[in-house]
């Protein structure tokens, strides 16, 4: 599991759940406990900026006013501030404490409530970083993929990119557009790899996700397990079970076009049976050879089918659980598992379940 907290067993017992949360700006500590009142977590690994994080304070607590209004120092303002909210879960019975930090987030706007009192933020990953800083203009690349996606990163955004990935160079014609983000995904889906943020609110670089997942969590309901209810969803949204890379770079302008065709052969989804085709078209300068795309082509089909069929779990709250996370979901004698999609989690205890959505191949 890519946090660390308490476990299954301790989470389906009664607990104390005390959310915090620091404020800081340009490295520099604005508040070192943010008065959250209630707020949840959600991600979506299907998004660019796949984070967002929504809390509420109190106007006075602390002694101290929580409205930003015009200061742009104040911990909520949306001057560079970021937040790192960490939940502390304790065992009444042991006193054993687990403290789990759940990222780095950058406030993207406030409004105060002024029937509740109350001041909503809204803070996102850091990825948005990469969103909004576009480039000012076309770059050409000079390195590698590695070499690259650092190049490519804002100021301020560190790369950490497992050794597991294969560099290679990258074509000297080609160029980056004013996209910087979407620059970053294309080294990623040509590489093939994953691009995900860190508790730390670090970039990692990783490996794409194994065909077959092997669970780091079983989830279950009935005695001793947190799940609360499980449901069936199932899509041809999207769910793309043909394919077709193209090269487009032009070093190979002496060599014969590539395109590679990666079809599902099996199960009901194959492009051969009833299902019929269903085809998603792919290109990039950073493809010069059939292997290159090829595995480009394997990856990117493995992304469409699994979330075509969606298991989405109600479950007591667990911090520890993180996009890309290996699950097993066993509720009402039905056995599933795979890969954590999507989540949505509530900072404070009385603010309901937390939800997570599996992705099953197919």
């Amino acid at each position: 599991m890519t946090r660390n907290g308490p476990s299954t067993s301790m989470l389906a017992g009664a607990v104390q759940w005390v959310p915090t949360m620091s404020a800081w700006l340009d490295g520099a500590l604005l508040a070192e406990t943010v008065p959250v009142r209630r707020g949840r977590l959600s991600a979506d690994g299907s998004s660019q900026v796949p984070e967002r994080l929504t809390f509420s304070v109190p106007r006075w607590a602390d002694r101290r006013d929580w409205l930003p209004g015009d200061d742009a120092t104040h911990p909520l303002a949306r001057f560079g501030q970021y937040v790192i909210p960490t939940i502390v879960v304790t065992s009444p019975i042991t006193g054993i404490q687990y403290e789990t930090v759940l990222g780095r987030f950058k406030i993207q706007n406030w409004k105060h409530d002024t029937d509740s009192g109350l001041i909503n933020v809204e803070a996102v990953g850091v990825l948005q970083v990469a969103a909004d800083d576009r480039l000012p203009s076309p770059l050409a690349p000079t390195g590698t993929l590695a070499s690259e996606f650092r190049r490519l990163l804002p100021p301020g955004l560190s790369a950490a990119i497992s050794p597991a990935l294969v560099d290679r160079q990258c074509p000297r014609s080609m160029e980056w557009s004013d996209d910087r983000i979407g620059a970053l995904y294309e080294i990623a889906d040509a590489w093939p790899a994953r691009i995900r943020t860190d508790q730390w609110g670090q970039i990692a670089v990783l490996p794409a996700l194994a065909d077959t997942p092997t669970p780091v969590v079983s989830l279950t309901d009935g005695e001793g397990g947190t799940v609360i209810g499980t449901a069936r969803a199932d899509t041809r949204d999207q769910a793309y079970n043909r394919i077709v890379v193209r090269a487009s770079s032009t070093d190979s302008a002496n060599r014969p076009p590539i395109q590679v065709v990666v079809d599902q052969t099996s199960g009901p989804m194959s492009a051969s049976g009833p299902y019929l085709p269903v085809t998603k078209f792919w290109s990039s300068p950073l493809i010069e050879t059939a292997t290159q795309a090829r595995a480009a082509g394997i990856t990117m089909l493995a992304n469409s089918l699994r979330p075509s069929r969606t298991v989405p779990v109600t479950l007591a709250p667990d911090p520890r659980l993180d996009l890309d996370d290996a699950v097993e979901i066993i509720s009402d004698g039905v056995r599933d598992w795979g890969y954590i999609t999507a989540y949505d989690l509530p900072l404070t205890i009385d603010d309901g379940e937390m939800r997570v959505d599996i992705g099953v191949s197919s």
